[in-house]
């Protein structure tokens, strides 16, 4: 059975818009926060935990929405394919 091109494809950069920036905050958050432990030496896991929280909640309120609207829309696209995707190979 194949599968159409954009059913893979589709996935992989909902997949990359989804999970993309809160990889992207997580990251340039704890940087930042290994910096300021390496500086300080201060060896306190809240410094490293404490941020990212913060960072993701503001990413998911400020850029939820954005983030819902992508799932929607895939989500949409694929329940509309069902039957084609079902039906890839018709014997006839």
């Amino acid at each position: 059975m194949k599968l159409p091109d954009w059913y893979t494809s589709g996935a992989t950069l909902s997949f990359i818009a989804l999970a993309g920036p809160a990889l992207a905050v997580s990251l340039i958050i704890g940087i930042a926060g290994a910096i300021i432990q390496t500086t300080t030496q201060i060896r306190e896991t809240a410094i490293a935990f404490v941020p990212k929280v913060i960072g993701l909640a503001l990413l998911v309120v400020f850029g939820g929405g954005l983030m819902l609207g992508t799932l929607k829309h895939y989500t949409r696209h694929v329940m509309a394919a069902i039957p084609q995707i079902i039906h890839v190979h018709d014997p006839q």
